[in-house]
């Protein structure tokens, strides 16, 4: 009976509040595209990277995520270009989307590049009726059925457009990003047989700093702040990331900013296997109030990198001298 009312928790409380959590990583400094699309083609490489995310290990119908994007700059229009596929589930819900996004990147002095972009797509909410279960309801194999008004037996799922806004701004080592996710602030309808339930998308915006630091001896430091904000909720990721000869990479980190928002200290490590590969670990360590009832969360993120000429034109012709035939 507790693992069913934790299913009832995670899929109504998102629509009595008329909002929606934010997707937590991590590893976020290593994925800046996943919440700043602004960013792509700003390091002019093709990037692809893989994630999964099991959040509160032990708890019954705790978050799971998984995406893959890719992005890269496109030199003919000054641009960048990417795609990102990303799922989450909550409980009985599940949350697929799938989204495009250009930006246009500005030359401004020598060291400074500045990027501005948006990204459009598709967002599916769905959840299914029969992992549900109500007091009066009926759960014989083949014939379920809640005895309630509004909840349905089947399998429910309701699509939504998104838009996102972003800027990326790179001067040396400092870099700096805001976004915008959810600006169309649409709903997604479900009509089932028996009602309607309409769950509301809010806006979420997010505010990012990173500073590279080269200590010399082949060690450089990364500290990195992302703010994540919305109508009634504050969220803080801070984060000091270490490379060691261009190869093992560490970190901390923590979620939260007072005793009320106390959510977590982030432990990373993670090995380059060569120029163009990484593979990450973020281990967190509980410190809200749920911490009794999971063992953690972890987090695994591959990322590969290459410089790419995509755009950039032909190499102007060979002319070869006879007296050298």
């Amino acid at each position: 009976m507790i693992k069913h009312i934790y299913l009832l928790f995670f899929l109504f409380l998102p629509m009595l509040l008329s909002a929606q959590q934010f997707a937590q990583s991590s590893l976020y400094n290593y994925n800046v595209y996943g919440f700043n699309t602004a960013v792509a083609g700003i390091e002019e490489n093709l990037s692809i990277s893989a994630d999964l995310r099991r959040q509160w290990l032990g708890l019954e119908g705790a978050p799971s995520t998984q995406f893959i994007n890719a992005h890269l700059p496109i030199f003919f229009t000054s641009g960048g270009f990417g795609v990102e596929v990303k799922n989450t589930t909550i409980g009985v819900t599940r949350n697929l989307r799938a989204s495009l996004s250009y930006n246009q990147i500005l030359n401004v002095g020598e060291n400074t590049r500045i990027s501005i972009g948006l990204s459009g797509g598709l967002d599916q909410h769905s959840f299914d009726g029969q992992d549900l279960r109500t007091p009066d309801g009926s759960y014989e194999p083949g014939n379920i059925t809640h005895a309630d008004l509004i909840l349905s037996e089947s399998n429910e799922s309701a699509i939504a457009p998104i838009i996102s806004a972003s800027m990326y701004l790179k001067h040396k080592q400092l870099s700096v990003g805001l976004s915008a996710d959810n600006l169309l602030a649409t709903t997604f309808e479900f009509d089932t047989e028996r009602s309607d339930i309409v769950f509301n998308q809010i806006r979420h915006y997010y505010g990012y700093v990173n500073y590279e630091l080269d200590l010399g001896n082949d060690l450089i430091l990364r500290p990195s702040l992302l703010l994540k904000a919305e109508s009634a909720e504050l969220q803080v990721d801070l984060n000091i990331a270490a490379e060691l000869q261009e190869m093992f990479l560490f970190g901390v980190g923590y979620r939260g900013y007072n005793a009320q928002s106390n959510d977590s200290v982030v432990f990373q490590g993670g090995i380059k296997m060569n120029n163009n590969l990484q593979f990450i670990y973020a281990y967190d360590f509980g410190l809200s109030d749920l911490v009794s009832t999971h063992t953690g969360s972890h987090e695994i993120l591959i990322r590969y990198e290459i410089k790419t000429n995509l755009g950039r034109g032909l190499p102007p012709p060979i002319i070869y001298n006879p007296r050298f035939l």
